[in-house]
């Protein structure tokens, strides 16, 4: 028998289809999610939020069966391609005909538009459909009109008489500004034609295009704009592919193929270079390491959190290529209170950086760089340290301006402007914020720890011991004051006298 609740534990926080099935087995629903963790845990949670028609479905599901994609766009082509072969009953919308859309050009205006509807009339436009999936045609229209910039509005110029002032979508770039009198009727219908020609199947002028873009942007180190051309290529391609054209698709399956080996091969490109990115800065910087290892170092960030030197902590992130590597994160108590914050980081640089020097599995292997969350006496707390232990990594600070966001590193008394190196801005930044969160949920969670265990002491019978013991069973205090007496009896040292006057006290 199909357990739900053990089912939902090991739900993936991956992109994918999740199919929900009757007692019979029969598909029900079919429906997609950037997180199926997330997604299908909503279904089986209060029902207080949910409309009618989700509430019918919830109560006839018997089980769940999920398949895990790479990316949401593929999410959304296996979702359709389901809902097309079984049908579900609650997917009312993907499978009545009479609601499926259309993508038409305005070919009666001057200046054509391009639009979803869901009608079709003899009015000299070009329809393009139906398609199965609305979804897709909103993305599709959008993503045209953002290419090519075709007019949005549906205002009449005579610009033979007078210009207009432009919109907010010149501005922004999403529309050519024919009100301006600045493009020509042929060079907008050339637009226009380009559109019509890829709706039709004609997909490589378009790929083509916006392959040059992205080559050119990673030639010169844009990564983010490159990342941004290849999001519209893959989008293009799998928005057609979704939309389900009557067009056949072996005629344009060439085309197909080429673009997305080419992007998948930039792809591929961007990523080693933005990985190794941050490595390869700090070794030109620093002259420490080698190129071979720049997608490799270990960059290890230390911040402390506290409360006018009460309950101070600390904490260690690791990135590794670009990338956090959580399960080599570290936390430590400060274990001497009233020291400001350079004591504390010396404290607990010195007690990470001695451990791994002990060969401690957990804290191995040593740092390629350190950074510290401050200035000049963050890091010359930070090169002491290194010094006493007769190791030679590199100390750097991670400043921030007046309004607490990343500025600068600082190495040698010498600061390095982030604002200058988009990429090197974007991953500095990233290792600033990470481990600043992970310093202050530690140091968080120690007060709320200190709160509960101020209100235990004060049940009689109830020492540290208990205290502690009663905090690792039930995690929170209020678990605690909701505990029935058995539940208190459960934990290690509670007998049934002390669990009555925990219950009476809170109760």
């Amino acid at each position: 028998m199909f357990d739900i609740k053990e089912n939902l534990k090991k739900l993936p926080d991956t992109p994918g289809v999740y199919i929900h099935k009757d007692k019979k087995g029969r598909v029900i629903y079919v429906g997609k999610a950037s997180s199926l963790r997330n997604r299908v845990r909503q279904y089986f949670g209060s029902p207080r939020n949910m409309d009618a028609k989700v509430r019918a479905m919830v109560a006839k599901i018997a089980e769940f069966e999920i398949m895990e994609t790479r990316t949401e766009m593929e999410a959304l082509i296996l979702e359709c391609n389901l809902i097309k072969k079984y049908m579900p009953k609650y997917n009312v919308m993907l499978r009545d005909d009479k609601t499926y859309p259309y993508i038409k050009m305005t070919l009666g205006e001057e200046y054509p538009r391009l639009l979803k509807t869901r009608l079709v009339k003899k009015d000299g436009g070009r329809y393009f459909g139906p398609y199965a999936n609305a979804n897709a045609v909103n993305q599709m229209v959008d993503l045209l009109n953002g290419i090519y910039g075709l007019k949005r509005c549906s205002t009449s110029f005579q610009l033979e008489e007078k210009t207009y002032r432009p919109c907010l979508n010149y501005h922004i770039h999403q529309c050519q500004g024919i009100c301006s009198g600045k493009v020509s009727k042929e060079k907008y219908r050339e637009s226009v034609h380009e559109v019509m020609d890829f709706l039709s199947g004609k997909k490589k002028p378009l790929v083509g295009g916006l392959k040059e873009k992205m080559n050119q942007a990673a030639h010169q180190m844009a990564f983010e704009e490159a990342a941004y051309y290849r999001d519209l290529i893959q989008a293009a391609e799998a928005i057609l592919e979704l939309a389900n054209s009557p067009v056949a698709k072996a005629a344009r399956k060439s085309a197909e193929m080429e673009a997305r080996e080419g992007a998948k091969q930039e792809l591929e490109t961007q990523k080693l270079e933005r990985t190794a990115y941050a490595g390869k800065v700090l070794r030109e910087w620093t002259g420490h390491g080698t190129a071979e290892k720049d997608s490799r170092v270990r960059i290890e960030a230390y911040d402390i959190s506290t409360s006018n030197g009460v309950d101070s902590v600390g904490a260690m992130v690791v990135f590794t290529g670009g990338k956090p590597l959580k399960k080599a994160y570290r936390r430590f108590r400060v274990r001497t209170e009233g020291m400001d914050d350079v004591g504390s980081l010396q404290e607990v640089l010195y007690r990470r950086l001695s451990r791994g020097l002990s060969g401690d599995g957990g804290f191995v292997p040593l740092p390629d760089y350190i950074l510290m969350d401050g200035g000049k006496g963050q890091v010359s707390a930070g090169e002491k340290v290194v010094t006493a232990l007769d190791l030679s990594i590199p100390v750097l600070g991670m400043i921030k301006d007046d309004r607490h966001r990343t500025k600068a590193l600082l190495w040698k008394g010498q600061e390095r402007d982030l604002k200058t190196d988009r990429e090197l801005y974007r991953q500095i930044g990233s290792i600033q914020e990470e481990v600043h969160r992970f310093a202050v949920e530690y140091h968080r969670n120690r007060q709320e720890k200190r709160v509960e265990g101020s209100e235990l002491d004060r049940i009689p019978g109830v020492g540290a011991a208990k205290r502690n013991a009663l905090l690792q069973h039930f995690q929170k205090l209020d678990k605690i004051q909701k505990a029935s007496v058995q539940e208190l009896m459960e934990v290690s040292g509670i007998h049934e006298k002390l669990a009555m006057k925990i219950y009476e006290y809170f109760n």
